[in-house]
């Protein structure tokens, strides 16, 4: 692993920069990834961020959003740098790994499966990449105003589950109160980010509940949504967020399985662990993985034969 010494340097170096993360970005992909865009701007660097997808409405409060950009195949990306954040593998990246060829790039991440695919990588357990992204801005004495703050704060409570998970450590705290000290409205963002759904996402998350099956030997939670569900109420991938945690909520359930079907052959699977259950091992049998009590994997098989192989692994 690089230092971050070694990763300002190629900053530093490095005139046009692109910020980049996976597919389906959640709450930390966009902390992190716009944090550290904004931080860059400062140092009066060239700098864009583009995904593959778009952010999700839900970050549309964040002041300085409306520089995340959708990957254009047909344009020619001159950059000759490239900052990959929150992202496990090459893979997860979509078309924007295609920003990887013939340029220096960095790999800054918190997930364990984390393979190392930068040029330079900085890789660590952590509550969030946004809290990477916060402490490497500290160690570089970059100054963090309230948009840059705000963007952190986002990928630090997307991450943390508002501070319930226990990935928190005191670090974490530290941060939250730093960002606190500067102006960030933690209510504000709470409010916007965790406590506001589209009609399709509470429609969404009502029908998982009501659906949802127990394995009692096992104690696992699932629920596989089929893209007809998806498509009934006209929802966005986002609008599914936060399912694997209430199918998790069940008392008896010690692990949760969500499975949502993005297009006819092809599952995004999601796996969330309440105990010693490394669901990391499990999403890995997938070619997925991230953390030992939340990874998430994409499939090829039937929902039916995703659930069996998961039941057989528990």
């Amino acid at each position: 692993m690089n230092t971050f010494q070694e990763i300002k340097d190629i900053i530093d170096e490095s005139n046009y920069i692109i910020v980049t993360a996976h597919v389906n970005p959640d709450g930390d992909a966009i902390g992190a990834g716009l944090g550290l865009a904004l931080a860059l701007k400062k140092l009066g660097k060239k700098v864009r961020f583009v995904l593959q997808d778009l952010n999700p409405q839900t970050t549309n409060f964040l002041e300085g959003i409306e520089v995340v950009e959708q990957f254009d195949l047909t344009e020619k990306y001159e950059n000759d740098l490239t900052i990959c954040v929150d992202c496990a593998s090459e893979g997860r990246l979509g078309n924007t790994k295609l920003l990887l060829e013939g340029r220096t790039s960095i790999n800054i991440d918190h997930h364990i499966s984390n393979n190392s695919y930068g040029t330079y990588n900085y890789v660590i357990e952590a509550s969030s990449t946004s809290e990477i992204i916060y402490t490497f801005l500290k160690f570089c004495g970059i100054q963090i105003d309230k948009a840059i703050g705000e963007a952190l704060y986002t990928g630090l409570i997307n991450d943390t589950g508002n501070f319930k998970h226990d990935n928190v450590k005191e670090s974490t705290f530290l941060m939250a109160a730093d960002l606190k000290k500067i102006g960030v409205d933690s209510c504000k963002i709470v409010r916007e980010f965790l406590d506001t759904r589209s009609f399709a996402s509470i429609k969404l998350v009502g029908r998982a509940m009501y659906e949802m099956e127990f394995d009692e030997e096992k104690k696992l939670a699932y629920y596989f949504m089929t893209k007809d569900i998806l498509d009934e109420y006209k929802g966005r991938k986002e609008d599914t967020e936060g399912i694997v945690e209430n199918l998790l909520s069940l008392r008896e359930a010690n692990v949760s399985l969500f499975l949502r079907e993005d297009k006819v052959g092809f599952i995004k699977g999601s796996m969330r662990s309440k105990n010693h259950i490394d669901v990391n091992e499990i999403a890995s049998v997938f070619g997925g993985g991230g953390h030992k009590k939340a990874a998430g994997f994409s499939s090829t098989l039937p929902g039916d034969e995703i659930i069996k192989i998961v039941l057989e692994k528990l």
